[in-house]
């Protein structure tokens, strides 16, 4: 069954949108897993805990040091949960991957795709999601999203991404330019318009998704 993966900027919708698809997709009687990154093991889930907050020492860790405690829950979670889950034949749902790194450790911490993918190159081997939805919404809307959120605490990550409107144009510029993974295939990314309500932001996914899927998702 496909992997399918969010990505974008906090605020963007991403978490509610991956949600709201694999509730159309058991409506539709298939069976699917649920995931995230840094997460989807509990080791790797305790590795976000370190990897997201601020030490009580200040010690924030460096964008090469992020990039190693995220592979090294990334490693976690594709050999426990994501390969397992493969093999089950169950659609994966997955809140954020790869890109992520990309823009993370390497638009906003200043490393080099090639250093990236030297790391993740073992991590990952053959693996590549079948889509990947890149979505995009403006400064505005994800501000506005966030602050609407009901006793939200936001970790380190989600405060400088909100600060950096930039870091929501490098989400897009990573889809359009065709940006290839460790193995140099290019994986299949959507850019979706995450503007408006979310019932509108949904169709435009389904209507993505029945394009690449075809009559299994109809």
């Amino acid at each position: 069954m496909p992997f399918i993966v969010f990505e974008g900027g906090e605020g963007s919708g991403k978490s509610t949108q991956g949600a709201l698809l694999a509730g159309y997709l058991r409506g539709k009687g298939f069976p699917v897993l649920e995931t995230r990154e840094p997460g989807g093991t509990p080791l790797a889930e305790d590795i976000r805990k370190v990897f997201k907050s601020v030490p009580q020492s200040g010690d924030i860790p460096t964008p090469r040091t992020e990039l190693l405690l995220v592979m090294a829950a990334r490693s976690q979670h594709i050999e426990k949960t994501i390969r397992p889950a493969l093999k089950r034949n169950e659609w994966i749902i997955c809140d954020r991957f790869l890109d992520s790194s990309y823009i993370y450790q390497g638009f906003r911490g200043g490393l080099d795709k090639q250093e990236i993918d030297r790391v993740a190159a073992p991590v990952l081997g053959d693996l590549q999601p079948d889509l990947t939805f890149v979505l995009r919404v403006s400064s505005e809307t994800a501000q506005s999203r966030v602050s609407a959120r009901p006793g939200t605490e936001l970790d380190r990550l989600d405060t400088e991404l909100l600060k950096d409107a930039s870091l929501h144009s490098a989400f897009e510029a990573l889809t359009t330019s065709s940006t290839p993974y460790p193995d140099g295939r290019v994986p299949k990314r959507v850019l979706i318009d995450g503007n408006g309500p979310l019932e509108t932001v949904q169709k435009r996914i389904l209507d993505a998704l029945r394009k690449h899927f075809g009559s299994i998702v109809q």
